[in-house]
């Protein structure tokens, strides 16, 4: 950490440091619980499983994109101390990894339905997962050439519903 930034910032960055490493363990065991238990998220899984799996999946990505449709984070700094801005982009991004990880879940799960269902919402799934992590790359790098917020939260709420329509 920086001695040049207030103790109250360096440890509020400390946390958010620790919260990544904490968030990305979860995602790690989370994994390795289920190929434990015999479950290759990269298989085909029976129709009623992947059906269940897709609606929980698509509930949870609904309800993340909800909220941060709500909160309208922007990305751009106005006026605002830089600890406050980072910890709400930190935060945004916490959640596009999460939502990332659920679009490739659905993705998964839309693989496992097919020929059941269309192809092209199975290609759907597949371009709002590469537009969401394109998002995140891009705020990351402080780029603005990726897509925009709005966009990905559209993108990402039409993919929940068309599922919801299809399966």
């Amino acid at each position: 950490m920086s001695s040049d930034l207030p103790p109250d910032a360096a440890a509020v960055l400390e946390s958010m440091t620790l919260l990544a490493s904490l968030s990305t363990a979860a995602t790690l065991h989370e994994s390795a619980v289920q190929r434990r238990a015999g479950r290759d998220p990269s298989a085909q899984a029976p129709i009623d499983q992947a059906v269940a799996r897709l609606q929980n999946a698509g509930q949870t990505l609904m309800d993340l994109l909800m909220e941060m449709a709500l909160s309208r984070v922007p990305l751009e700094q106005r006026d605002e101390d830089p600890l406050p801005h980072a910890v709400r982009h930190f935060d945004l991004l916490m959640k596009m990894r999460r939502a990332e990880r659920l679009a490739q879940a659905m993705h998964q799960h839309l693989l496992s339905l097919y020929p059941e269902i269309s192809e092209e919402l199975v290609e759907e799934a597949r371009r709002t997962h590469d537009e969401i992590e394109q998002f995140v790359d891009h705020a990351l790098a402080d780029d603005a050439e990726g897509p925009h917020l709005s966009e990905v939260l559209e993108r990402g709420m039409s993919l929940v519903v068309w599922t919801r329509h299809e399966v």
